[in-house]
């Protein structure tokens, strides 16, 4: 027994101390291992999580550079790739550090590049509105008319100077041209909300590398109670509330950038059923390809809500029940549905690459927001 314990502290003893991984994925190389070490240090998260094996395929075998410590296996191969200015493939069978192909030498990279530091980012804004189906039709409105922050109302009703109260509340005044009138989408969105017709249920904000996939989940994972082939019960998780899901890519046409854009949208949520749980689902999946800083708008996607409502002789219907029961005779319940209407706004923006960036940030660094009595921060190299 003695014997077993002092081989195995001989191992630990023996063990290389540039690198730990442990059992959640999570690892910590120090920045003076080289490549190579580090690839052993990382298949042992890729094997287990992935199946695949970690190679080195580029011709560089220094330190690392940088220390990470405590960090998801595939954020510490990205920091490592970008820190020495690596690419990393992704292929069947096996994750690899790669040479970045030579600037210059053809628009079709090797399949399989996931991190490329030169590739342009994309910023995409959203906006989930979900309102009074019947209220937004009342206004008019034409989201197919989006275009530098405002959208196009059509004021020409039949009756010609019937005009819905809702308008006057866009700040509109009442000498606005009947016919078809442009309004901040800002404007429209508060108007909509002051109302009680709707309300803005999520406002995410996403930088996707192009080529990349982005993912926006607005809500929360419920869990399904499943059997397994042993028959043992387990949970099985959806994603549900408003889902989005990106790949923006950019495309220079002419020296024009533009930005095509696959794109998924979801709205669900789940209701517990007397066998299983239901998941209500909205789901809309297109392509698009638009310019630096166009809006586009995503709607059609219809739920219904049911809500109880009491109605009959004011002030005589609410009394309470021990006032000899008059509210019995003078109020009754109903139930009113509702359809509603989610729509999405988004607008793209394309950012500079990283590279690009810190050249920027290196000639015009910003100012220090840090006081002076702050001291090092214990970083000074000594």
């Amino acid at each position: 027994m003695i014997s077993i314990l002092l081989m195995a502290l001989g191992v630990m003893l023996l063990a290389p101390a540039w690198g730990i991984t442990d059992g959640e994925g999570l690892v910590t190389i120090e920045d003076t291992t080289n490549l190579n070490d580090a690839v052993r240090i990382l298949e042992l998260s890729s094997l287990k999580f992935e199946s695949k094996k970690m190679l080195n395929q580029s011709n560089f075998n220094g330190s690392i550079g940088i220390p990470v410590h405590q960090v998801p296996w595939r954020q510490a191969l990205e920091i490592i790739a970008l820190k020495n200015n690596l690419a990393v493939l992704d292929l069947p069978g096996y994750i690899a550090f790669a040479n970045l192909p030579p600037a210059g030498g053809g628009t079709e990279k090797t399949p399989g590049y996931f991190l490329d530091v030169d590739s342009q980012q994309v910023r995409i804004n959203a906006i989930a509105l979900l309102a009074d189906r019947a209220y937004l039709k009342s206004l008019g409105i034409d989201w197919s008319t989006v275009l530098d922050g405002k959208v196009t109302i059509n004021a020409d009703f039949s009756g010609g100077t019937q005009v819905p109260g809702a308008l006057f509340g866009l700040g509109l005044g009442s000498n606005f041209t009947v016919g078809q009138t442009k309004i901040e989408v800002s404007t429209l969105l508060n108007a909509i909300e002051s109302n009680q017709k709707g309300t803005v249920i999520a406002k995410p904000n996403i930088v996707v590398a192009s080529g990349k996939k982005g993912f926006i989940q607005v809500g929360q994972d419920i869990s399904v109670k499943t059997l397994d082939e042993a028959g043992n019960t387990t949970d099985k998780f959806f994603a549900t509330g408003v889902i989005l899901n990106v790949e923006p890519t950019v495309v220079n046409i002419e020296g024009t950038q533009v930005v095509h854009m696959k794109l998924s949208i979801e709205r669900s949520s789940g209701t517990p059923g007397n066998i299983s749980t239901i998941i209500n689902k909205s789901r809309s999946e297109t392509e698009l390809v638009l310019y630096d800083g166009e809006e586009a708008v995503i709607g059609g996607l219809y739920d219904t809500d049911t809500v109880k409502v009491r109605g009959g002789v004011p002030v005589l219907k609410d009394l309470p029940w021990w006032v000899l029961g008059i509210r019995y005779l003078t109020g009754y319940y109903k139930y009113e549905t509702k359809e509603r209407e989610l729509v999405i706004l988004l607008k793209t923006d394309i950012m500079e690459n990283a590279v690009q960036r810190a050249l920027k940030a290196a000639k015009n660094p910003p100012p220090s927001k840090v006081p002076v009595e702050a001291g090092d921060w214990g970083y000074l190299e000594h």
